[in-house]
């Protein structure tokens, strides 16, 4: 193992002990308002009077103490760093840290210190002031070395809130009304071929998912697409074709995901009832059987167009959530003869009102489906499998298929297929996934394919106040794991390179 990956292995285990402890105590810290904040945060009380014999200003003394209760250090979205220690966020807004380097950036960025008017930390310098949070926004954006202090509740997730000593600040912003939720998605997981083979051979099915179960467990809710049929008795296609593109797992591998913490999975996509072995509808009967039992929930699919449509949806802590699956590859009843997707003519996969499958992309449908979900949960997530393969940026009907999600009131809008990772982009201020990429898959063949991403998002309420992503590469053919600060750094790069490629096409 190399060093950069036992220091990323060591960063992760420091996050997810972090993580798992604010997890069991996020009760305390939303009772505790700002007050907790500032303790976990390590910020000792404010006060303008200097130490006794000091000629130190008030004002640095103030900023060299730590964070203002109820307050977050923000930087630009592009900047390759999820956060600092505590002692680090006074030098670094007074201008005694100049290079991000200093505190651990993977690559040199100067710091520039920004700030909105009127929200000026009392002993900085800003080099820039700028007239609002939205002004704020669009400066960071063009500026990966941007930094600012703001009070918590003005973030939105256009801007990276820096975790503190390993702490997300938004996880102490929350009230009775509008707690605090961790939401994550993983991208393509699908078992069998030569991950089939690598899980035999090490005679353990749950063996892909040991070098992320601890982080994906600290979630309050985690959602995948999962293409992979499972059975009990049917011999895995491989052995007899080791390049089947049929995937088929055992019962032991869903025990993995239950042990990883995964709560539930969209099986709307070209792997759930289609196959070249003729599963079809009797292998989608039992996957979703075994599933259940797993205690994963899956959802996209169903026994008619009604249960296809349906949401899976949950309650944590008052705020509800609804997830909607949509199959735009085999069941794509809008584009079907667009790049990309799989149409099936006489073999239907979509469902029906009388038959089972998945839920077809139908727009008028899928819209109306959105837009009433939007009036009835805090947080709705479309989780669409679409879009060209192998490529790194989305072609315009994804675009346009996305875009009217947002308008018909989506939260956010998530899709997978690609088989590699694309940008994203605001649109009306909302964020848009284009492919979160492979999290369990074969595809060794490439540095794309072997690599994906896990989206890390916090909501206070219905709004999304922060999203991270958390790089992962595929080994032994199944096993992800995740990437140290220098490679989510290179990996990061070509993910805002599709962003901007994706602005620079569509606007």
């Amino acid at each position: 193992m190399s060093s950069n990956q036992t220091d990323g292995l060591r960063q992760l285990q420091a996050m997810t002990d972090t993580l798992q402890r604010t997890r069991t105590n996020r009760r305390n810290l939303i009772r505790g308002g700002a007050a907790a904040t500032a303790s976990a945060l390590g910020a000792g009380p404010l006060t303008t009077e200097a130490a006794p014999g000091t000629d130190t200003p008030a004002s640095r003394l103030v900023l060299a103490q730590g964070l203002a209760p109820g307050a977050a250090l923000v930087s630009s979205l592009r900047l390759p760093m999820r956060g600092i220690g505590s002692s680090q966020t006074g030098p670094l807004l007074l201008g005694d840290i100049a290079n991000w380097y200093e505190v651990g950036c993977p690559i040199p960025l100067p710091v520039t210190v920004l700030a909105v008017d009127g929200k000026v930390p009392e002993g900085s310098s800003p080099a820039e002031m700028l007239a609002d949070y939205n002004a704020l926004v669009e400066r960071l954006n063009e500026t990966p070395g941007g930094l600012a202090m703001l009070p918590v509740e003005m973030i939105d997730s256009r801007v990276n809130t820096l975790d503190i000593d390993g702490l997300n600040p938004h996880l102490a912003s929350g009230t009775e009304t509008e707690p605090v939720v961790k939401v994550g998605v993983a991208g393509d997981i699908i078992f069998g071929r030569n991950g089939g083979n690598y899980q035999r051979k090490y005679g353990d099915y749950a063996f892909p998912m040991y070098q992320v179960k601890d982080f994906l467990s600290t979630f309050d809710v985690t959602v995948c697409n999962f293409e992979c049929f499972v059975s009990e008795t049917i011999e895995p296609p491989e052995i007899d074709n080791p390049n089947t593109l049929d995937f088929l797992t055992r019962p032991e591998s869903l025990e993995g995901m239950a042990m990883a913490g995964i709560d539930a999975v969209t099986m709307a996509n070209n792997h759930a009832v289609f196959s070249y072995s003729g599963y079809g509808l009797p292998g989608m009967r039992d996957t979703m059987r075994y599933l259940n039992e797993a205690g994963i929930t899956p959802f996209g699919v169903g026994e008619s167009l009604e249960e296809a449509r349906a949401p899976w949806t949950i309650d944590i802590n008052g705020t509800s959530i609804a997830f909607y699956g949509v199959d735009g590859v085999t069941a794509n009843l809008d584009y079907p003869d667009s790049i990309g997707v799989q149409f099936m003519g006489d073999s239907p996969v979509a469902a029906t009102a009388s038959g089972g499958g998945t839920n077809p992309l139908m727009m008028d449908q899928n819209l109306a489906d959105i837009e009433r979900l939007a009036g009835e949960y805090d947080i709705v997530l479309p989780y669409f499998h679409m879009g060209e393969q192998y490529i790194w940026s989305p072609v315009q009907w994804v675009v346009d298929v996305s875009r009217q999600c947002i308008d018909a009131g989506a939260t956010a809008v998530l899709s997978a297929h690609p088989h590699a990772t694309m940008g994203m982009e605001f649109y009306n201020g909302k964020p848009i996934f284009y492919s979160i990429g492979n999290f369990v898959y074969d595809q060794m063949f490439s540095v794309e394919t072997r690599q994906g991403y896990f989206l890390d998002m916090t909501f206070r309420g219905s709004k999304l106040v922060s999203f991270k992503t958390h790089g992962v590469e595929i080994m032994d053919f199944v096993q992800p794991r995740f990437m140290s600060g220098r490679e989510q750094a290179a990996f990061m790069d070509r993910f805002w390179r599709s962003t901007d490629l994706t602005r620079l096409k569509f606007g």
